[in-house]
């Protein structure tokens, strides 16, 4: 999904020679600093997310896991169901 977005920032004259935006990649860390009078395309992720059953905060779906019907983090589906020795295959 792409949008047209704009980051409008307004300063007065005085502090114009003092200004610096930077877009921060999430995962990487990566900066990138903003040019005035340049065009960026900018790229949304929309995740889906799914909520657990047992302490009830949202997570990405990658990290619920259907157990005996419940949706349960990994957190609180290791309190839950807690691995035994005839889980770990030897």
């Amino acid at each position: 999904m792409k949008k047209d977005t704009r980051l409008i920032v307004t300063v007065s004259v005085d502090d114009l020679t003092d200004v610096r935006v930077f877009l921060v990649d999430a995962k990487s860390g990566k900066q990138q600093e903003l040019q005035p009078g340049v065009n960026y395309t900018i790229e949304f992720v929309q995740r889906r997310t799914e909520r657990c059953q047992v302490c009830d905060r949202t997570y990405p779906a990658s990290e619920i896991i259907t157990h005996n019907g419940e949706q349960l983090c990994v957190l609180c589906d290791r309190d839950k169901y807690p691995l035994t020795w005839d889980d770990i295959p030897f």
